[in-house]
């Protein structure tokens, strides 16, 4: 028996990087496992599609090309499950491209772009916020696996009916990298470098690429609304809608921001943040993160930025990939939280709250099983 182990990857132009690890055993394909930074809607069955993908694929001739390939990834994926930032075709490339080490043997696809709203279309998608009896959440320093636990909590509590729409800005007590919901933490970080550096890894329900935060230097929040509120749009079409009164209140002050398909907020300069999204029970889940300042040195110490990535940013540093906000304005971390809220509460009205002690318990329990634990932060290993 002839057995070899190889890994391959391919990043759509204007998308999602998609990577692979499989077996070659006498010259057949096994244990094909995709992971990466795109996104799949409903994000709960990520590891259950990823899998079938890989079994579509298995003891298929390794010599087979990208079409053939493509053509069983389609099939593979089930009906009802969309695929954001990542292709079938751009997937059958990260598997040639692994059998063959070569990494230009062919050219990913170039992603669809969903054109940009103008501020009227987007007034007309929001008109009906305006009526939502919003609850805003400020700021409470909490630990990593805490904040990303409450996501789950909150959106379930507004599925159910508990909660009204909800407005949560976060704030983290440690450094932390927040993984993507399909991403391999092997391919991501590197461990020694953030157990070094006392930095913590948790898993998010959402999907997406990898985050670097420190206490000190990202601004996070998450809404969770009801699908009725982003009625007649598409989910790639909702990541601007959504993330349009962010927008509207860094131009406030001076920052020169626009929303850049599928999920990213950048300026002239550089990439400000990214978003995701979650949906179940009728309820969006939508985060999103700014850098407000970053350690770049600890940064590409901890994360595994592949070449592929950069190759598509047009950049051979990760650093330069990123514009925080200390760059471009004078004001402090808080008082852009503090205009971000006030703008939000000024444009859609709500009532300030705070976080239960009921809330706080359920995230506990959800770290103690899910968020904290070695087996969900490794879930695709």
């Amino acid at each position: 028996m002839i057995e070899s182990t190889h890994r391959g990857e391919c990043k759509v132009q204007g998308g999602k990087l998609v990577t692979v690890d499989l077996r070659i055993t006498d010259g057949t394909l096994r244990e094909v496992r995709f992971r990466g930074d795109f996104f799949l809607h409903p994000e709960a069955s990520a590891r259950s599609v990823l899998e079938g993908i890989g079994a579509a694929l298995e003891a298929m001739p390794a010599t087979t090309d990208v079409p053939a390939l493509a053509a069983h990834i389609a099939a593979a994926i089930p009906h009802g499950v969309e695929v954001l930032g990542t292709d079938p075709e751009a997937m059958a490339i990260a598997v040639r491209r692994a059998v063959t080490g070569v990494a230009d043997l062919h050219s990913p696809p170039e992603h669809s772009r969903v054109g940009r709203y103008t501020d009227a279309e987007i007034a007309g998608f929001t008109k009906s916020w305006k009526l939502l009896p919003w609850r805003l959440l400020p700021e409470v320093p909490l630990a990593p696996a805490v904040n990303v636990a409450l996501d789950e909590v909150l959106t379930d509590r507004a599925a159910r009916g508990m909660i009204p729409p909800t407005l949560r800005f976060w704030r983290w007590t440690d450094p932390a990298v927040i993984l993507g919901r399909s991403q391999s933490l092997a391919n991501e970080v590197d461990p020694e470098a953030a157990n070094a550096l006392g930095i913590t890894v948790v898993r998010r329900m959402t999907g997406g690429g990898a985050m670097f935060l420190q206490p000190e230097g990202a601004i996070t929040y998450s809404l969770y609304l009801p699908e009725s509120a982003v009625a007649g749009l598409s989910i790639r079409s909702s990541y601007e809608v959504c993330e349009a009164w962010l927008i509207r209140g860094l131009r406030s002050f001076g920052v020169d921001a626009h929303h850049v398909p599928i999920n990213d907020i950048a300026c002239s300069d550089g990439k400000i943040g990214g978003a995701a999204q979650a949906r179940r029970g009728g309820v969006v889940l939508h985060h999103t993160t700014l850098a407000y300042d970053m350690d770049p040195g600890r940064m590409v110490r901890v994360l595994r930025i592949g070449r592929e990535k950069l190759r598509d940013k047009g950049t051979a540093s990760a650093a330069k990939r990123v514009s925080p906000l200390v760059r471009q304005t004078g004001l402090s971390r808080e008082a852009i939280v503090e205009a971000l809220f006030r703008g939000f509460q000024t444009d859609f009205g709500g009532t300030e709250d705070h976080l239960t002690d009921e809330e706080l318990a359920a995230a506990d329990v959800l770290v103690r099983t899910k968020y904290g634990t070695a087996e969900w932060t490794a879930e695709f290993e």
